[in-house]
């Protein structure tokens, strides 16, 4: 039975009810927020269905999902930044300053960064993934994820905070 962008109907059946949790997760994640996440999840497999064609068959199809996900996301918080202020006054006793404080310079932070940039610190300092996970994720080499690393951290020590990361 044909389907939609050349996924038969099951196929893509299949494909969302394995990886639309993945999909999610990393989404809410990097997005903090359920309605954006679920956002993500019918914006990503959307694209998947319109540009299967450049899935490489030597990548795992986590592998392609994922950099999907996270460059559709990192795209939302731009175009969020953009729309809304770093923070806004609240004078809720139960407020956690010193986690918003966190917060706005990370934000701070990435917003000076290129895309890769941001992929890269993303990947590393917020998911926790290796360098040797972030290199296979954006089919980068090692070498080249090294050289990146240590131009985020020099980004980092000029705004007075060094993010924590793996190597």
């Amino acid at each position: 039975m044909a389907g939609v962008g050349g996924f038969t109907r099951d196929e893509m059946k299949q494909l969302y009810a394995r990886y639309a949790p993945v999909v999610f997760r990393r989404a809410r994640r990097l997005l903090g927020r359920d309605a954006d996440a679920w956002d993500a999840v019918q914006e990503v497999f959307q694209k998947m269905l319109t540009a299967h064609e450049s899935f490489r068959g030597e990548a795992r199809p986590l592998t392609w999902l994922y950099r999907i996900t996270t460059n559709l996301c990192l795209n939302m918080l731009r175009a969020r930044m953009l729309r809304e202020p770093l923070l806004p006054m609240m004078e809720e006793a139960s407020v956690d300053h010193e986690a918003l404080e966190t917060r706005d310079l990370l934000r701070a932070w990435l917003k000076g960064l290129e895309p890769r940039e941001q992929e890269v610190a993303t990947l590393l300092f917020i998911d926790g993934l290796t360098q040797d996970e972030v290199a296979d994720v954006l089919g980068l080499s090692r070498k080249t994820i090294n050289r990146e690393v240590a131009e985020l951290r020099a980004k980092a020590a000029a705004l007075g905070a060094l993010p924590g990361g793996t190597s």
